[in-house]
């Protein structure tokens, strides 16, 4: 019998959708649904490409323009920093609130969230002005993870979605031109494509984080019948994979362009030199790549027939096992690298090297559900949860333990008892619900006795 889908909500997808309580594709100008149905899109109202507007002075407003339109004005806020105040000139008066409170936001307190220190934070707002004149896409993912960002500090819920419909539809337009451009990556683009893509990245692990929470939540539900946890399950398995091709993605550009971005303007946010060589030294982490070593023996034991794929993850285990250690000397503070003006005690960019490097093979697996693959990701896991309260990161860890513990099934569960209990995941609670309630009843009977 075949699985019927779950509704997975998102909560930037287009009016219409959300009145018929269907899934949503976020496409532009237009999503899937609507065209398939022949109805006007509610982006339309946000984002009506490729119409223009033209305000009262004449001067023409663009599509992506009118996405930034208030409907109330916004709070006011101080001038963005002078050098990215020339970013707002070709804007027109009646939007520019809007913009300048995005601006300032992106400068102070965004900017601050996508780096991992003062220096790559001053190269971003330097960046931005720069590229933004011959590749509109850079100022189009800018102005998304902002309006993310500064979604999650309002409590008023029209404001909040106000600021959940900027960002589809600003992240939307920059992504149909950076998906013509990325097609052929040379030294003139490479940069504001690399740029683009880490504001994609974080959009994507948040809208992959509410895909996980929905379904997560349905997962719990007394009512919800086999067929349609089978159907979550191979929803999570989704929007983690989609997570992992999207961080893996950034290599496109980094590997050919690599030692043009780490001799340029983004230099602070790429290089690395002062980083230690990732050898184990610590007792914590020789305890910990002990652990990692142990995963060998699900494909490395007697009387297993040899695969191909078992290379596959060889390669992962021993790239996160490197990881592990070098993410182990970064917060143990052996480092000789610069001191970090923030609140976060070590380089956090360093937990999300593992995906990026990871063999690309390897997805293929996890989509496959190997169970192996499923193991050597759930550990993976313990990293990003190192890195604290990271908005837009700090739900990877538990969201990949909790599909992992779902795929693998109960029999498995002893394999990652250590990162669930490390990045705070309840098994039990991930249990069907039927036998949650099955053993909590053996348990009141055998404590009666």
């Amino acid at each position: 019998m075949s699985l019927r889908r779950t509704h997975q909500k998102t909560k930037l997808g287009c009016s219409t959708c959300k009145r018929r309580r269907v899934k949503c594709d976020l496409s532009r100008p237009d999503c899937k649904n609507c065209t398939r149905r022949g109805v006007e899109c509610g982006f339309r109202n946000f984002d009506p490409a490729p119409r223009s507007f033209t305000s009262t002075n004449g001067q023409a407003v663009s599509s992506a323009s009118l996405s930034l339109q208030p409907y109330a004005s916004p709070p006011q806020s101080p001038p963005p920093p002078v050098f990215l105040e020339s970013i707002l000139d070709d804007f027109p008066e009646i939007l520019r609130p809007r913009f300048k409170q995005l601006l300032h936001h992106f400068a102070t307190e965004t900017s601050a969230t996508i780096s991992h220190n003062g220096s790559a934070q001053a190269a971003w707002c330097a960046a931005i002005p720069q590229f933004t004149a011959s590749h509109q896409f850079v100022l189009k993912g800018m102005f998304a993870v902002t309006a993310l960002h500064l979604s999650r500090n309002i409590t008023v819920e029209k404001e909040r979605e106000h600021f959940h419909h900027i960002a589809a539809a600003q992240m939307n337009t920059g992504l149909i031109r950076y998906r013509e451009t990325i097609g052929n990556v040379t030294a003139e683009n490479a940069e504001a494509l690399f740029l683009y893509s880490v504001t994609a990245t974080s959009f994507t692990l948040l809208a992959s984080a509410d895909e996980c929470h929905e379904l997560l939540q349905s997962i719990s539900s007394e009512n919800q019948a086999q067929t349609q946890r089978l159907a979550a399950i191979a929803g999570l398995v989704h929007a983690i994979t989609k997570v992992l091709c999207c961080l893996r993605g950034v290599r496109v550009i980094l590997v050919p362009c690599w030692h043009l971005i780490a001799n340029g303007i983004l230099s602070p946010l790429v290089k690395r030199d002062w980083w230690p060589h990732p050898i184990p030294t610590s007792p914590q982490a020789v305890e910990e790549d002990k652990k990692l070593r142990n995963i060998e023996r699900l494909w490395m034991q007697p009387g297993r027939r040899y695969e191909y794929w078992f290379d596959i993850l060889i390669q992962a285990l021993k790239k996160l096992r490197e990881d592990f250690a070098l993410v182990s000397l970064l917060g143990a503070g052996n480092s000789n690298g610069p001191n970090q003006e923030n609140s976060i005690s070590f380089d956090w960019s360093s937990v999300l090297t593992w995906p990026i490097g990871a063999p690309p093979e390897f997805t293929n697996l996890l989509e496959q559900r190997k169970p192996e693959a499923w193991i050597i990701l759930a550990h993976y896991a313990i990293l990003p949860a190192k890195a604290g309260q990271i908005w837009w990161i700090k739900d990877l860890a538990p969201n990949i333990v909790s599909t992992a513990a779902l795929v693998l099934g109960e029999g498995m569960w002893k394999w990652i008892n250590w990162p669930a209990s490390t990045v705070g995941v309840d098994l039990n609670s991930l249990r069907p619900p039927s036998t949650a309630l099955a053993e909590c009843g053996t348990l009141e009977t055998t404590k009666g006795n």
